[in-house]
């Protein structure tokens, strides 16, 4: 505002990965709350963060979307918006999706329905729409993996009975994709 930049800037304020619940709770006084686990897990608790977008004269105020945005989206948003598209790598699998649309015309305009989501360098887990299947253990088959529906049960407590059986390939198919 100082600057005089505020309507042509646009500020994205997010958090990072989770609370801190390993050995950190009684100090800190953070919970696991709505999503269980916490920073450094796959369960939604450690990857699930607000984030909070000002773009004035662009993206109303108080305005609310729920689509899936992933951090690696950023990049290639602000390259399309800012018009830079040509510095986005054409040589490698880029992980960002832009997601113009979602920011421009709102909830229901994501370009992203996945993600793969990783402790360290081991997936632990694929989250496809609504639906999220935990790794199976391995030499276990896909179909034995559990599948959560996160809008029913966020905290990922109560695994599908039948649905791996029903997702297994779909999902198996994204992580041959992906690798």
């Amino acid at each position: 505002d100082n600057l005089g930049i505020a309507d042509n800037t646009i500020v994205v304020l997010m958090g990072d990965n989770g609370p801190f619940l390993r050995g950190m709770q009684d100090k800190l006084g953070f919970n696991d709350m709505i999503y269980r686990g916490g920073k450094g897990d796959h369960l939604e608790g450690g990857v699930r963060v607000n984030a909070f977008v000002r773009w004035p004269g662009v993206i109303e105020k108080d305005s609310l979307a729920g689509d899936m945005f992933h951090v690696s989206d950023l990049y290639t948003t602000f390259a399309r918006i800012g018009g830079a598209t040509q510095y986005i790598p054409r040589d490698r699998v880029i992980d960002g999706v832009d997601q113009t649309a979602l920011l421009l015309e709102g909830e229901g305009h994501g370009r992203r329905d996945y993600v793969y989501i990783y402790e360290g360098p081991i997936l632990r887990s694929i989250v496809k729409q609504k639906f999220k299947m935990h790794m199976p253990a391995p030499g276990m088959p896909g179909a034995g993996a559990p599948v959560y529906d996160l809008t029913r049960d966020p905290r990922e407590e109560n695994p599908l009975i039948g649905m791996a059986l029903w997702s297994g390939a779909s999902f198996q198919d994204m992580l041959k994709r992906h690798l």
